[in-house]
């Protein structure tokens, strides 16, 4: 009898331990976005010290390229056209969120019953390196950017603290010169503190239009603000890096861009 339970007990045990394999099976942990490194470069924006992360959105090391939004979107795809696009229905003219208002400008036209929601810069529910990271980290405002483009000026001076250096090739973890899939050579802007050591490099990591996803990679980085261009609402404010400087530019809203990430 002592025998007979025992193996029903063991049988038990068996068939509890298959049922958990089988609930287990069909769930999948969600892959945890990276915590990048809070670079200090000393960038003081409305009086607070915006400091920003060591690499991409979707990338784990300064170098790589990470992976491309459009603007105010939290998740990558396949297809960065207008058809895609969040808050569009279809066309550029056709914005359902963040319409600035504005009479003159044709990109007011919009299909939002009740007409421009007047909104300029995103929400943090659409801003991806919140819905990432969490905590503190956000989308580089126009103002972050241009107080990191500073630097540059700041680079100029006499014993300056800082080095600006607009086009250098990325080295990885031993020195050696980083390169991407394609075994092609990984370029970018690097800007030097000297006085802590810290170190921002931003890569050359192209951007994505329609299905061609990395057009321009090592000739251009295009890095997304969380502000709109209110002169044209279907586009949004990019800080662009490149082989002769780096600059503002708006660029379409639907086109994926690459994002990195500050904290204040």
């Amino acid at each position: 009898m002592r025998q007979i339970l025992y193996i029903s007990f063991a049988a038990a045990i068996a068939l509890l331990a298959v049922s958990c394999k089988k609930d287990n099976a069909g769930k999948r942990s969600s892959p945890k976005t990276p915590v990048p490194e809070a670079i200090d470069l000393g960038t003081i924006v409305n009086g607070k010290n915006v400091k920003w992360a060591s690499f991409n959105i979707g990338a784990s090391k300064p170098y790589e390229y990470g992976d491309y939004f459009a603007w105010g979107e939290t998740t990558t795809k396949t297809d960065y056209s207008w058809g895609t696009y969040a808050y569009a229905t279809g066309a550029s003219s056709k914005l359902t969120k963040y319409c600035h208002e504005d009479g003159t400008s044709y990109w007011d036209a919009t299909s939002k019953p009740d007409g421009p929601d007047g909104i300029e810069t995103l929400y943090p529910s659409d801003d991806v390196a919140h819905a990432k990271l969490g905590g503190g980290w956000r989308m580089p405002t126009f103002d972050d950017f241009k107080a990191l483009r500073a630097l540059k000026t700041k680079a100029e001076e006499e014993n300056s603290d800082y080095i600006w250096e607009p086009w250098v090739f990325a080295t990885d973890e031993n020195g050696d010169e980083a390169k991407d899939s394609n075994g092609n050579v990984i370029y970018g802007l690097r800007i030097t503190r000297k006085s802590t050591n810290a170190v921002l490099f931003l890569p050359a990591a192209g951007y994505c239009d329609g299905t061609t996803i990395g057009k321009q990679v090592g000739i251009f980085g295009y890095y997304w603000s969380s502000y709109l261009y209110v002169a044209n609402a279907n586009c949004g404010y990019r800080f662009d890096v490149y082989e002769d400087g780096s600059g503002f530019m708006p660029s379409s809203r639907s086109m994926g861009l690459s994002v990195r990430p500050v904290t204040d």
